[in-house]
């Protein structure tokens, strides 16, 4: 491993104990490399997962650390998800409600659920187990390097009801063409 590989698990290293005082060094040990020079088996594990990633998603998935308000450390996997952009299952789940904006995870989540079975299911757990597995297969999607799709805006949902008439004299007028148009009142 170069000397710049090194350098950057140990600043990497020094922000997650920076974050996390005392828990990422009891998950993870005190430092990424033995004396005599190479990796603790912490510091291979989380080197697979820096290595290739660039400073922006190194940089996300730290904030992401912040912005979850987590109290521990992120596993190896977790914070890969969290430099790649992944949101929790829950974050997915809340945006698949109607009427809310989704984002580009969501959007291909949904793309991999078959939506009239999952409406369909008798109970939480048989769609709580098909979320899963499209959630998984969208990560690997997104681990994969491959692309998402666009984000949807939200559409507000139509409101039924009765609505109030402002003007009687024009809805008379209109409820009188309809009726001629439909042929209503005719031959009485």
């Amino acid at each position: 491993m170069s000397d710049q590989a090194t350098a950057y698990l140990w600043e990497f290293w020094k922000q997650m104990t920076a974050m996390f005082p005392g828990k990422w060094e009891r998950e993870n040990g005190a430092a990424p490399v033995k004396k005599d020079g190479n990796l603790t088996i912490a510091g291979t594990t989380w080197f697979q997962v820096l290595k290739g990633r660039t400073v922006a998603q190194h940089a996300k998935g730290m904030q992401c650390c912040l912005t979850e308000g987590r109290e521990w450390p992120p596993n190896p996997g977790r914070f890969l998800q969290m430099c790649l952009d992944v949101p929790v299952i829950a974050a997915v789940e809340r945006e698949m409600a109607p009427g809310r904006p989704q984002s580009g995870f969501t959007v291909l989540v949904r793309s991999l659920l078959d939506l009239h079975v999952y409406a369909a299911a008798e109970n939480g757990f048989q769609q709580r187990r098909m979320l899963d597995e499209a959630y998984g297969r969208a990560v690997q999607h997104v681990v994969d390097g491959k692309p998402l799709p666009q984000q949807l805006l939200a559409v507000e949902q139509e409101k039924h009801g009765v609505h109030p008439v402002r003007d009687r004299e024009s809805a008379r007028a209109a409820m009188a063409r309809a009726a001629a148009d439909l042929g209503f009142g005719e031959g009485a």
